[in-house]
């Protein structure tokens, strides 16, 4: 197993060991996983994607007026609630890897955890790169601390270089409030990548997305989080995957959609969110 770092951030090889994955992103805050992906994954991803927006051209313009697509900016695209639209993506989320990570880190503040958001964005020439920020920002009325809320993770579904504006993440930058004020440009460092990589960071990590400065390389990416299960999530499950879209997905995917609870946060009918798919 390697262990190799890319800008300084952590990257392991397959197959990666739960110890060394979950000490570096809690220690530095992210770490890369090489080959998180297949390359049949990753083009599948695509094609999908490419079909999906083919044959429904208002998604892709929904998404471009949407809070998150002003986020990104008009040099951006992006679709939301893949799962339950894009065929692949139930098993893109389930990558057992990431999901049992998330499950461990997130544990000491949450049995239960979340599917935050998944997401598919395709950076184009001439995006500018971002502000430094936290994915906590949203959740900004809780402190924050030692213990993450939430993990973000961003696949490439293509090479991710510093000329098409790979990902760039100051390690060390987390725990803090999710206003803190952005720690100086000279501390970050960019998270290259293969197609197929995948970067896990803590939601309380300052990250931004680079500026594509090529021609014509598209950086396109597969993104998700998880979170605790008591804070709300960013994509609104219920309404993109209701309980007729649910009950043919598999069981780990449907609690992470919101058919779980936690403690007595999430029930349906004061019982377990999972009856409401008998009834579908």
């Amino acid at each position: 197993m390697g262990n190799d770092e890319a800008g300084g951030i952590p990257r392991l090889d397959r197959p990666y060991g739960p110890d060394q994955l979950d000490t570096a992103l809690l220690t530095r805050g992210a770490v890369i996983l090489s080959e998180a992906y297949s390359s049949e994954q990753c083009e599948t991803f695509l094609a999908q994607v490419a079909a999906y927006v083919q044959e429904h051209p208002e998604e892709a313009e929904y998404a471009a007026g949407s809070v998150l697509g002003y986020f990104q900016g008009e040099t951006t695209s992006t679709l939301h609630s893949l799962v339950g639209t894009i065929p692949c993506a139930p098993s893109m989320v389930l990558q057992k890897d990431i999901v049992d990570c998330a499950r461990r880190v997130l544990n000491p503040l949450s049995d239960t955890i979340l599917l935050t958001i998944a997401e598919y964005m395709a950076r184009q020439p001439a995006a500018e790169r971002q502000q430094l920020h936290r994915d906590t920002f949203s959740w900004r009325h809780f402190p924050g601390g030692e213990h993450p809320v939430a993990l973000t993770v961003m696949a490439a579904m293509t090479d991710f270089t510093a000329e098409n504006g790979a990902t760039w993440v100051v390690l060390d930058s987390h725990g803090g409030a999710p206003d803190a004020q952005a720690p100086d440009w000279s501390e970050a460092v960019q998270a290259e990548m293969k197609q197929g990589d995948a970067l896990l960071f803590r939601a309380d990590l300052f990250h931004a997305g680079g500026a594509n400065t090529t021609e014509s390389d598209v950086r396109r990416i597969f993104s998700m989080g998880f979170q605790v299960a008591w804070l709300r999530t960013v994509e609104n499950h219920a309404l993109s995957v209701p309980p007729a879209k649910a009950m043919g997905l598999p069981c780990e995917l449907q609690e992470l959609l919101g058919y779980s609870h936690e403690l007595v946060l999430g029930l349906y009918k004061g019982g377990d969110p999972k009856n409401s798919l008998k009834l579908a």
